[in-house]
């Protein structure tokens, strides 16, 4: 049944690099993202605050694909991305597909910080600044480390989306592992065993990127444990 893969393994090696680099890049810009966006919703302006409400509402409820696809487009008419590869990936199109999977994460994490945010007492807030902090150092120096902290697991169910999400930019030509899986079952007419390995592919991603989050969450809520 999965004869196959002796001939065909190189392009699932393939699919699973660019699904690891395009989710590496979008949880990078969506952490950036998220982080900007929670500030803004917190902050007193209420221009910014009202802009942050605005790009999450839109963002969560509109589909991914459709905004893949907007993104993807717009950005080949405004810029002119040099076809170049690493590891198999064209950065013309997992560029633009990372960028948008990007955006999209940074309205959920967005959300994940600012529950963080809220987890967090606000006693500790005005003790920071009965002690001569400002605003600024409260933020970034008490409340969100704390805040990271709380909002870890959440934040590792973001990150295992993401790379099951990353599927989508088969529709803009990233031959991730999807596209690979239907590219050989197209080969094969038969596309249920490239289909199943590709199922296990992401399992493996995933698994493995939850089992690393616990270990730093677990380390984190001893370091913790022991300041307590």
């Amino acid at each position: 049944m999965f004869d196959f893969l002796g001939r065909y393994y190189p392009a699932f090696l393939e699919g699973t690099a660019q699904t690891i680099i395009i989710s590496i890049i979008a949880s990078v810009i969506g952490i950036l993202i998220g982080l900007l966006l929670v500030l803004m919703r917190i902050s007193d302006n209420k221009i910014l605050a009202t802009i942050s409400r605005v790009y999450i509402s839109v963002v969560r409820g509109t589909p991914s694909m459709i905004q893949v696809m907007l993104i993807y487009y717009s950005l080949s008419k405004i810029l002119s991305i040099p076809p170049i590869h690493i590891l198999g990936a064209s950065l013309d199109r997992v560029l633009p597909g990372s960028i948008a999977l990007g955006l999209n994460s940074g309205a959920y994490t967005a959300e994940i910080f600012r529950s963080g945010i809220i987890s967090i007492p606000k006693g500790q807030t005005e003790a920071g600044l009965s002690l001569g902090m400002t605003r600024h150092m409260v933020m970034f120096e008490i409340v969100l480390p704390q805040a990271v902290r709380n909002a870890l697991p959440a934040m590792g169910n973001e990150f295992i989306s993401l790379i099951k999400e990353s599927s989508v930019l088969f529709y803009i030509g990233v031959q991730e592992v999807t596209a690979q899986a239907l590219g050989v079952g197209g080969t094969l007419y038969d596309f249920v065993p490239p289909l199943i390995v590709a199922a296990a592919i992401y399992f493996v991603l995933t698994f493995t990127l939850s089992w690393i989050i616990g270990y730093f969450e677990k380390k984190m809520s001893r370091k913790y444990a022991r300041l307590a």
